[in-house]
């Protein structure tokens, strides 16, 4: 059946790719969209993940989007940029330590999508609920130096 449901996802039929997602836990779905994706490259699979986020408004189908721009299409012009949109979707779907650490993920790429000024922001952000949180002293330690 992922079979067929790799053939609705790449011919635009989200919808009855929507009939066979309800065989499935979702993390089999996830496993499965994230090893097609870097298998194949294949951007369509992007396309469903957000297409069942909007349908759906479940936080589980952007962190698969998230996963996906950041992990096997971060090769495509855009892709952070893309991820990042996503990470501050989270954020404000589900204020958390791990979503405000995936902000500072951006911070941490060559591209630098998050300025020194916003990561020391989100820093403090997260040691306001995790004093001890090594990810968050280190920008703070970088952002003295």
């Amino acid at each position: 059946m992922l079979g067929q449901l790799l053939n609705f996802i790449k011919s635009g039929k989200y919808d009855d790719a929507t009939k066979i997602c309800s065989m499935y836990t979702f993390n089999e779905l996830k496993d499965f969209l994230l090893k097609t994706a870097y298998d194949t490259s294949d951007f369509s699979l992007y396309s469903f993940a957000s297409y069942m986020f909007t349908k759906t408004d479940k936080t589980e189908w952007l962190e698969t989007a998230l996963s996906l721009v950041i992990g096997p299409f971060s090769f495509v012009d855009g892709a952070y940029s893309i991820g990042l949109f996503h990470a501050r979707q989270l954020l404000t779907k589900e204020y958390s330590i791990q979503n405000l650490e995936m902000l500072l993920f951006f911070h941490n790429i060559p591209e630098k999508l998050i300025n020194q000024d916003e990561a020391f922001e989100i820093a403090n952000h997260i040691l306001k609920l995790d004093s001890s949180n090594q990810l968050a002293l280190q920008i703070i330690r970088k952002g003295r130096d």
